[in-house]
């Protein structure tokens, strides 16, 4: 099947930065030159920090201040919307951007071409700096940003280790996790365990580090006690209960069972209110009839995102749904704070892995100090590294995901046939995060009403549907100004409450395509 769309054709009129009330416009106005300077900043500040010891600073120097030249030109096009000009470095995706460069926007600028396009664009230049040194070439100038975001967000990763792990019946050794998925896939318990873990994974994509320019870590912080708060209090009778006695076990095992308490119906409540288009329902009606299936999950943002995935992910193995999760990252740094393969094994170490090996009372990433807490990050830790190394979570990367194309051209490109072929086995597709969101719908003015099924194109309901394309799944926090699949009335509804509603990171959209 041959597409009647490209990045030049899309099936809606394009966002474009040519809009200057659009959010593509702010972004490039504002947002992106910030980002750019920050790289610049970020590369002076490592080579300035190279040791006198190491034999190779002089060349590394050289190079940084060669990265540091390149990337100014990159703000300098930017902000004077200068025409793009191909790429010249020798990764293997340079022959299809250039192609694609060549053929849609031969003489287009930052502004004139679509938003999508462009910022893509912007993010291949910046690795370019980077591949077309010796030194430098594996790089991710973003690695620090997520590093610490990620150690602000030890409060919220403590709290969900907790549940997970650390036994709440000294009989049974089970944790929460366990006893709420322990009756099976159909029981009640089950099932409001996967519409709490849905929230979850879908509220941590809301520590966005390409949308906070200067991230707040107080803020950070706030952001994730949006999903901590309805679990808190089971945490702390977690660790409480980790010493305490048979009966007092059992009194909490009851507890978490039922999950009556009012107060977590309450925080969930307020959490599904901003939701404006909710499809876990059809979601669990497919992901209870799986047993032992395989779930992809087209990963986002690392640090506090990429651990609630991981949760989720988990409790997809432990309730018997999936025993196989494969995770797609990105192969160069792409949006600032998107997964790159090694992302995904550093994440994981720093839950386990002491970080001063050789001393006589290690230290970690974390450092809570409560010992069941840290036992609890440890244990956690080492079961997810379990899953790694016995094949049950796979972590995969491939030049389409930072290819300029939306996912309508996924089941036809050229250079995403092995990509789609290997997908094609599994049962479920879920998307993360508004990057993902936006290639879905080809990041056009679709109408607000507008079915998801019908915005995806190739990978929906409609007559395009690629064969072999299961169940997908959108988990989305609004921030950037396309949503699809509202009912009539709640655009006008959401405009009179809050101006900024679609991009803004405050509502979420859950849409799946059957």
């Amino acid at each position: 099947m041959t597409l009647p769309y490209s990045p030049l054709n899309p099936p809606q009129k394009a966002l474009s930065g040519q809009d200057k009330h659009s959010f593509g416009y702010a972004t490039l106005q504002s947002r992106l030159p910030v980002i750019v300077s920050k790289t610049v900043d970020d590369v002076y500040r490592t080579y300035h920090s190279l040791s006198d010891a190491d034999p190779l600073k002089k060349e590394k120097e050289q190079e940084a201040k060669k990265i540091i030249e390149l990337i100014g030109g990159l703000r300098y096009e930017l902000q004077r919307d200068k025409p793009f000009r191909p790429l010249t470095d020798t990764r293997e995706d340079v022959e299809e951007w250039n192609k694609a460069l060549a053929e849609y926007y031969p003489t287009s600028s930052w502004y004139k071409a679509s938003w999508l396009f462009s910022e893509c664009y912007l993010y291949r230049r910046i690795k370019e700096a980077f591949a077309l040194t010796q030194h430098w070439k594996d790089y991710d100038p973003f690695f620090e940003q997520k590093q610490t975001v990620f150690k602000s967000s030890q409060k919220a990763v403590v709290s969900m280790a907790v549940q997970l792990t650390t036994p709440v019946d000294v009989k049974t050794k089970k944790s929460v996790l366990d006893i709420k998925v322990q009756d099976g896939p159909e029981s009640k318990a089950t099932r409001d365990a996967f519409f709490e873990m849905v929230q979850v994974s879908l509220w941590g994509n809301a520590t966005d580090l390409s949308l906070l320019d200067n991230p707040d870590l107080a803020k950070v912080e706030q952001l994730q006690s949006r999903m901590m708060s309805s679990s808190s209090s089971n945490s702390s009778s977690a660790v409480s209960s980790a010493n305490a006695s048979p009966a007092a076990s059992t009194v909490h095992l009851n507890e978490v069972a039922q999950g009556t308490s009012e107060e977590h119906a309450t925080e969930l409540e307020k959490h599904a209110e901003k939701i404006l288009s909710n499809d876990t329902e059809l979601l669990w009606s497919k992901v209870k009839s799986l047993r032992n299936g395989r779930v992809d999950i087209i990963l986002d943002n690392a640090g506090f995102e990429l651990y609630v995935d991981f949760v989720f992910a988990d409790y997809l193995v432990r309730a018997g749904f999936a025993s196989e999760v494969v995770f797609h990252a990105k192969r160069i740094p792409w949006f600032v704070s998107d997964v790159m393969p090694f992302d995904f094994q550093w994440t994981l170490d720093q839950l386990h892995s002491p970080t001063t090996a050789t001393s006589d009372t290690p230290t970690y990433f974390f450092n809570p100090t409560n010992p069941i807490e840290q036992q609890a990050l440890q244990d956690l830790g080492k079961k997810w590294q379990s899953y790694v190394d016995n094949g049950t979570w796979k972590v995969t990367s491939h030049e389409f995901w930072t290819s300029c194309y939306a996912f309508y051209h996924l089941p036809t490109h050229p250079s995403a046939q092995d990509l789609f072929q290997d997908m094609r086995q599994s049962d479920l597709w879920i998307f993360k995060g508004d990057l993902n969101y936006r290639k879905l719908v080809y990041d056009c003015k679709w109408p607000t009403t507008t079915p998801f099924t019908k915005a995806i194109g190739p990978l929906g309901q409609g007559e395009e549907k690629a064969e072999g394309v299961p169940m997908v799944v959108s988990f989305r926090t609004c921030k950037a100004d396309v949503v699809v699949g509202l009912k009539e009335g709640v655009e006008e509804n959401m405009d009179n409450i809050a101006a900024n509603w679609m991009v803004s990171g405050e509502y979420a959209v859950i849409s799946v395509s059957p």
